[in-house]
C-alpha cells in the first residue's frame, strides 16, 4: 500500500511539473510575436513632429495590390517583415504579398535619374538581386554595392495617384515629392 501511494504521488508530481513547464506565452498578444520581425512601417517625413498623425506604408484600397503609398490613420495599417532578404506584407494566416522594386519608366522631375518604384504583388518579381534589411529601425534597400540610405520619396505619379520611389544614389528631392524614411519600430532590433 505504501509503495502504491508513493508511486501515485510521484506520477502526480511529474504531471504537475510537466504542466508548469509548458510555456503559455503570457503577454504575447501581438502577431509580431508569432512572425519574427513583423512590424508596420511608419513613414517619417522631413520636419516630422511627435504631434503629427502617424503615416504608414500601405496600398489603396487597403486590400489591393499595386502601387505602395503612404497613408495616415491607424485603421488598416498593414504589417511587413523581411524573410530571406525580401520584404513581405502579411495579409492573413494563409496569404502574404511580395514588395517588389521595379525600374521606373521616366526621369523623376528635377533629378535626371530614373527612380525605382515599390510595388505590391502576389508573387515576387521586379529587379533581381535586391536585398531588404534593417539598419536600426530604418528600412534599407540594397542592390549590389549601392543602397538607398533609407531614403524614399512619396510622389505624384505621371498617370495619377501616388507612389513610393527610391534611388540608389543621392538625388535632390524630385518635384512633387516628399522625402521620407521608413521605420519598423516593432520589429526585433
Amino acid at each position: 500500500m505504501y509503495r502504491f501511494r508513493t508511486t501515485i504521488f510521484f506520477v502526480l508530481l511529474f504531471c504537475a511539473v510537466t504542466a508548469f513547464a509548458v510555456p503559455t506565452f503570457e503577454g504575447q498578444y501581438s502577431i509580431g510575436s508569432l512572425i519574427p520581425g513583423l512590424s508596420s512601417l511608419q513613414a517619417l517625413r522631413e520636419g516630422h513632429s511627435r504631434k503629427s498623425a502617424p503615416r504608414h506604408l500601405n496600398v489603396r484600397p487597403p486590400d489591393a495590390i499595386g502601387n505602395l503609398t503612404i497613408t495616415s490613420g491607424a485603421a488598416g495599417t498593414p504589417l511587413f517583415y523581411i524573410h530571406r532578404s525580401r520584404l513581405w506584407r502579411y495579409v492573413n494566416e494563409t496569404s502574404i504579398h511580395a514588395v517588389n522594386v521595379v525600374n521606373g519608366t521616366e526621369d523623376a522631375p528635377g533629378t535626371n535619374q530614373i527612380p525605382l518604384q515599390m510595388m505590391l504583388d502576389e508573387q515576387p518579381g521586379g529587379i533581381n538581386g535586391g536585398v531588404w534589411k534593417w539598419q536600426g529601425t530604418m528600412l534599407i534597400y540594397q542592390l549590389g554595392s549601392k543602397n538607398n540610405s533609407g531614403v524614399y520619396y512619396d510622389c505624384m505619379l505621371p498617370k495619377g495617384g501616388r507612389g513610393l520611389l527610391t534611388f540608389l544614389q543621392g538625388v535632390p528631392t524630385p518635384r512633387g515629392c516628399s522625402l521620407l524614411t521608413l521605420h519598423g519600430f516593432e520589429h526585433d532590433v
